[in-house]
Protein backbone atom coordinates (compact mmCIF):
# COMPACT_ATOMS: atom_id res chain seq x y z
CA UNK A 1 0.00 0.00 0.00
CA UNK A 2 1.14 3.55 -0.68
CA UNK A 3 0.86 6.72 1.16
CA UNK A 4 -3.00 7.65 2.36
CA UNK A 5 -3.62 11.27 2.50
CA UNK A 6 -7.18 10.81 3.06
CA UNK A 7 -9.75 8.91 4.53
CA UNK A 8 -13.57 8.78 3.33
CA UNK A 9 -16.57 8.13 5.34
CA UNK A 10 -19.68 7.26 4.74
CA UNK A 11 -22.25 8.69 6.97
CA UNK A 12 -25.19 6.81 7.96
CA UNK A 13 -25.33 3.46 8.92
CA UNK A 14 -21.18 4.23 10.04
CA UNK A 15 -20.87 6.75 11.60
CA UNK A 16 -24.26 7.36 13.00
CA UNK A 17 -27.24 4.57 13.04
CA UNK A 18 -29.76 5.01 10.93
CA UNK A 19 -32.36 5.41 13.15
CA UNK A 20 -32.92 9.13 13.19
CA UNK A 21 -33.19 9.12 9.20
CA UNK A 22 -35.56 6.19 9.12
CA UNK A 23 -37.84 7.87 11.59
CA UNK A 24 -38.19 11.11 9.56
CA UNK A 25 -38.84 9.16 6.10
CA UNK A 26 -41.07 6.01 7.73
CA UNK A 27 -42.79 7.74 10.57
CA UNK A 28 -42.65 11.41 9.98
CA UNK A 29 -43.26 12.20 6.90
CA UNK A 30 -46.46 9.68 7.04
CA UNK A 31 -47.91 11.08 10.13
CA UNK A 32 -47.45 15.04 8.56
CA UNK A 33 -48.82 13.67 5.23
CA UNK A 34 -52.18 12.52 7.36
CA UNK A 35 -52.68 15.40 9.31
CA UNK A 36 -52.29 17.47 6.13
CA UNK A 37 -55.16 15.81 4.37
CA UNK A 38 -56.73 13.80 7.08
CA UNK A 39 -56.35 10.17 6.72
CA UNK A 40 -55.40 7.42 9.42
CA UNK A 41 -52.25 6.98 9.99
CA UNK A 42 -52.20 3.24 8.20
CA UNK A 43 -53.35 4.97 4.92
CA UNK A 44 -50.74 7.61 5.07
CA UNK A 45 -48.21 5.17 5.17
CA UNK A 46 -49.39 2.98 2.83
CA UNK A 47 -49.80 5.93 0.49
CA UNK A 48 -46.84 7.91 1.22
CA UNK A 49 -44.66 4.57 0.71
CA UNK A 50 -46.59 3.54 -2.38
CA UNK A 51 -44.95 7.48 -4.05
CA UNK A 52 -41.66 6.74 -2.84
CA UNK A 53 -41.81 3.27 -4.84
CA UNK A 54 -42.64 5.43 -7.69
CA UNK A 55 -39.73 7.45 -7.85
CA UNK A 56 -36.90 5.25 -6.66
CA UNK A 57 -33.41 5.29 -5.19
CA UNK A 58 -32.14 6.09 -8.57
CA UNK A 59 -33.79 8.99 -9.24
CA UNK A 60 -32.32 12.67 -7.89
CA UNK A 61 -35.74 13.64 -6.19
CA UNK A 62 -35.83 9.97 -3.98
CA UNK A 63 -33.12 12.15 -1.55
CA UNK A 64 -34.40 15.50 -1.17
CA UNK A 65 -36.71 16.20 1.61
CA UNK A 66 -37.75 19.53 -0.11
CA UNK A 67 -38.91 17.72 -2.78
CA UNK A 68 -41.08 15.12 -1.05
CA UNK A 69 -42.66 17.98 1.02
CA UNK A 70 -43.83 19.84 -2.24
CA UNK A 71 -44.88 16.16 -3.56
CA UNK A 72 -46.78 15.25 -0.84
CA UNK A 73 -48.69 19.13 -0.42
CA UNK A 74 -46.78 19.46 3.07
CA UNK A 75 -45.93 23.00 4.30
CA UNK A 76 -42.41 23.40 3.43
CA UNK A 77 -42.08 25.94 6.85
CA UNK A 78 -42.74 22.68 8.57
CA UNK A 79 -39.70 21.30 7.55
CA UNK A 80 -36.92 22.45 10.06
CA UNK A 81 -39.00 21.27 12.93
CA UNK A 82 -39.10 17.66 11.09
CA UNK A 83 -35.80 17.64 11.13
CA UNK A 84 -35.13 19.21 14.40
CA UNK A 85 -37.37 16.02 15.92
CA UNK A 86 -35.45 13.31 13.69
CA UNK A 87 -32.32 15.23 15.18
CA UNK A 88 -33.11 13.87 18.79
CA UNK A 89 -32.67 10.24 17.68
CA UNK A 90 -29.05 10.69 15.86
CA UNK A 91 -26.83 8.42 17.63
CA UNK A 92 -23.24 7.93 17.14
CA UNK A 93 -21.89 4.47 17.13
CA UNK A 94 -18.98 4.47 20.09
CA UNK A 95 -16.58 2.77 17.66
CA UNK A 96 -16.89 5.67 15.34
CA UNK A 97 -16.26 8.46 17.86
CA UNK A 98 -13.11 6.60 19.03
CA UNK A 99 -11.87 6.21 15.85
CA UNK A 100 -12.64 10.01 15.12
CA UNK A 101 -10.29 11.12 17.56
CA UNK A 102 -7.52 9.41 17.31
CA UNK A 103 -7.23 9.46 13.21
CA UNK A 104 -8.56 13.11 12.96
CA UNK A 105 -4.60 14.48 13.79
CA UNK A 106 -2.97 11.79 11.39
CA UNK A 107 -4.41 11.82 8.30
CA UNK A 108 -7.18 13.86 6.41
CA UNK A 109 -11.38 13.19 6.72
CA UNK A 110 -13.41 13.66 4.77
CA UNK A 111 -17.38 12.88 4.23
CA UNK A 112 -18.90 11.12 1.02
CA UNK A 113 -22.57 10.64 1.49
CA UNK A 114 -25.63 10.32 -0.32
CA UNK A 115 -27.68 12.18 2.27
CA UNK A 116 -28.97 15.83 1.51
CA UNK A 117 -26.85 18.59 2.77
CA UNK A 118 -29.98 19.04 5.27
CA UNK A 119 -29.46 15.58 6.88
CA UNK A 120 -25.16 16.29 7.19
CA UNK A 121 -26.21 19.97 8.75
CA UNK A 122 -28.22 18.18 11.12
CA UNK A 123 -25.95 15.25 12.44
CA UNK A 124 -22.96 17.97 12.91
CA UNK A 125 -25.18 20.35 15.04
CA UNK A 126 -25.99 17.14 17.01
CA UNK A 127 -22.89 15.47 17.57
CA UNK A 128 -19.81 17.87 17.45
CA UNK A 129 -17.37 15.73 17.60
CA UNK A 130 -18.16 14.06 13.85
CA UNK A 131 -18.58 18.08 12.89
CA UNK A 132 -14.90 18.79 14.07
CA UNK A 133 -13.01 15.77 12.73
CA UNK A 134 -14.28 15.92 9.18
CA UNK A 135 -12.38 18.81 6.92
CA UNK A 136 -14.84 18.54 4.05
CA UNK A 137 -18.09 17.55 3.03
CA UNK A 138 -19.22 15.65 -0.02
CA UNK A 139 -22.79 14.90 -0.57
CA UNK A 140 -23.90 13.25 -3.99
CA UNK A 141 -27.35 14.74 -4.39
CA UNK A 142 -26.62 18.18 -2.81
CA UNK A 143 -23.04 18.73 -4.44
CA UNK A 144 -23.01 16.44 -7.53
CA UNK A 145 -27.14 16.05 -8.29
CA UNK A 146 -26.17 12.39 -8.57
CA UNK A 147 -28.28 9.60 -7.12
CA UNK A 148 -26.78 7.46 -4.83
CA UNK A 149 -22.83 6.76 -5.01
CA UNK A 150 -22.06 5.93 -8.45
CA UNK A 151 -18.62 6.04 -9.63
CA UNK A 152 -18.97 9.17 -11.21
CA UNK A 153 -19.39 10.47 -7.50
CA UNK A 154 -16.17 8.98 -6.63
CA UNK A 155 -14.20 10.38 -9.39
CA UNK A 156 -15.52 14.25 -9.06
CA UNK A 157 -14.52 13.72 -5.41
CA UNK A 158 -10.86 12.81 -5.80
CA UNK A 159 -10.76 15.77 -8.26
CA UNK A 160 -12.25 17.61 -5.74
CA UNK A 161 -9.08 16.56 -3.27
CA UNK A 162 -6.93 16.62 -6.03
CA UNK A 163 -5.78 12.81 -5.38
CA UNK A 164 -5.14 9.84 -6.79
CA UNK A 165 -7.09 6.68 -5.97
CA UNK A 166 -4.39 5.02 -4.08
CA UNK A 167 -4.04 8.37 -1.41
CA UNK A 168 -7.88 7.57 -0.65
CA UNK A 169 -9.27 5.14 1.23
CA UNK A 170 -13.25 5.06 1.56
CA UNK A 171 -15.00 3.00 4.43
CA UNK A 172 -19.13 2.74 4.44
CA UNK A 173 -21.55 0.23 4.99
CA UNK A 174 -23.39 -0.60 1.72
CA UNK A 175 -21.96 -3.32 -0.83
CA UNK A 176 -22.26 -1.42 -3.86
CA UNK A 177 -22.32 2.17 -3.12
CA UNK A 178 -19.11 1.75 -0.44
CA UNK A 179 -17.23 -0.64 -1.76
CA UNK A 180 -17.85 -1.94 -5.30
CA UNK A 181 -18.30 1.69 -6.37
CA UNK A 182 -15.36 3.21 -5.17
CA UNK A 183 -13.05 0.21 -5.57
CA UNK A 184 -13.83 0.13 -9.39
CA UNK A 185 -11.60 2.92 -9.50
CA UNK A 186 -8.59 2.28 -7.67
CA UNK A 187 -10.22 3.40 -4.18
CA UNK A 188 -9.42 1.06 -1.16
CA UNK A 189 -12.59 0.54 0.17
CA UNK A 190 -13.79 -1.37 2.91
CA UNK A 191 -17.08 -2.65 4.31
CA UNK A 192 -17.87 -1.91 8.35
CA UNK A 193 -20.42 -4.71 9.31
CA UNK A 194 -21.15 -4.38 13.14
CA UNK A 195 -23.05 -7.54 12.92
CA UNK A 196 -19.63 -9.35 11.96
CA UNK A 197 -21.19 -10.98 8.88
CA UNK A 198 -18.39 -8.99 7.03
CA UNK A 199 -15.99 -6.71 6.50
CA UNK A 200 -14.90 -4.76 9.43
CA UNK A 201 -16.95 -5.32 12.75
CA UNK A 202 -16.14 -1.70 13.78
CA UNK A 203 -13.74 1.28 12.62
CA UNK A 204 -11.41 0.44 15.31
CA UNK A 205 -10.05 -2.11 12.93
CA UNK A 206 -9.05 0.48 10.65
CA UNK A 207 -6.78 1.62 13.15
CA UNK A 208 -5.39 -1.39 13.30
CA UNK A 209 -5.24 -2.69 9.57
CA UNK A 210 -4.03 0.37 7.71
CA UNK A 211 -0.75 1.85 10.35
CA UNK A 212 0.72 3.42 7.57
CA UNK A 213 -1.91 6.57 7.75
CA UNK A 214 0.17 7.61 10.79
CA UNK A 215 3.19 5.42 11.61
CA UNK A 216 5.31 3.40 9.53
CA UNK A 217 5.29 0.77 12.15
CA UNK A 218 2.62 -0.80 13.21
CA UNK A 219 0.02 0.77 15.71
CA UNK A 220 -1.98 -2.04 18.06
CA UNK A 221 -4.51 0.60 19.36
CA UNK A 222 -7.28 -0.67 21.95
CA UNK A 223 -10.71 1.72 22.40
CA UNK A 224 -10.22 2.65 26.63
Amino acid sequence: MGVVRFVSLDLDGTLVTREYVDYFWLELVPRLYAEKHGVDLDKARKEVLNKYDEIGPRDLRWYLPRYWFARLGLDLELLPKALEEAGRLIKPYDDAICFLSEARDKVELVLCTSASREFVELVFSKVPAIAESISRVFSSVSDFSLPGKPVKFYRAVLKALKAAPSEVVHVGDDPEADYRSPSSIGVRAYLVDRSGKCGLSSLIELLNIMPELWSPQPHNFNPP
